[in-house]
């Protein structure tokens, strides 16, 4: 009889009342948590995402490098048409080696530094192989044979090096994003438990 007296003591007002208060607090708390947990996961999917589709974007970028070059040889037949063809091309080179150098600064994946690291030193390189091919079609009169033959083929590593690293930025963002999504589900799970175990104390919470 006195303990249930005391039990009934407690749940009467107000404490009554400050229960469902802190429960309700609690109920919302956990839905939003359950909405932060999943914008977190699509924020984290889609930054990985972004991380693979620079490597492809930096892929196309250096296609239409490759492309720049070729308008080169068959478009400059005068000093004039040179300057102004190597400027496009070399517009366009500095920006995939700006994208390269952005690739990786924000990439913790080694393998994938290492190959773009790779890319970015044959890119260099083969910048200063194009930029003495050059004097080549001059010396020849813009004939562009042996300017072209001079570096014919130096492009097929680069693209080589970019698919690799395309295909190893495809596998680590399955993977990232296989692992975001237990956690999220994880989390997910808490929280409706949390929220099942609030509604069970909704339901048998003495009414009055």
């Amino acid at each position: 009889m006195a303990k249930s007296t005391a039990r009934t003591g407690f749940f009467s007002s107000p404490w009554l009342t400050l229960a469902r208060i802190a429960f309700t607090g609690i109920f919302f708390f956990w839905l939003y948590w359950i909405g932060i947990s999943t914008k977190d996961l699509d924020d984290k999917i889609n930054a990985a995402s972004d991380r693979y589709t620079a490597i492809d974007t930096l892929l196309i970028e250096y296609k239409s490098e490759i492309q720049e070059w070729k308008d080169l040889l068959l478009r400059s037949n005068s000093r004039d048409t040179l300057n102004r063809n190597w400027l496009g091309y070399e517009a366009q080179y500095r920006k995939v080696a700006s994208a390269a150098q952005d690739i990786i600064a924000n990439n913790d994946v080694r393998s994938i530094n290492q190959k773009m690291t790779s890319f970015a030193d044959a890119h260099k390189a083969n910048y200063d192989q194009y930029k003495s091919s050059v004097f080549l079609l001059i010396k020849n009169k813009y004939y562009p044979g042996p300017a072209d033959s001079a570096v014919k083929g130096i492009d097929r590593p680069l693209l080589d090096i970019l698919q690799s690293a395309n295909e190893d930025m495809r596998e680590e963002k399955n993977r990232t994003n296989a692992s975001l999504i237990a956690q999220a589900r994880n989390r997910i799970e808490q929280s409706l438990f949390a929220l099942g175990f609030i509604g069970l104390l909704a339901i048998w919470m003495p009414k009055h």
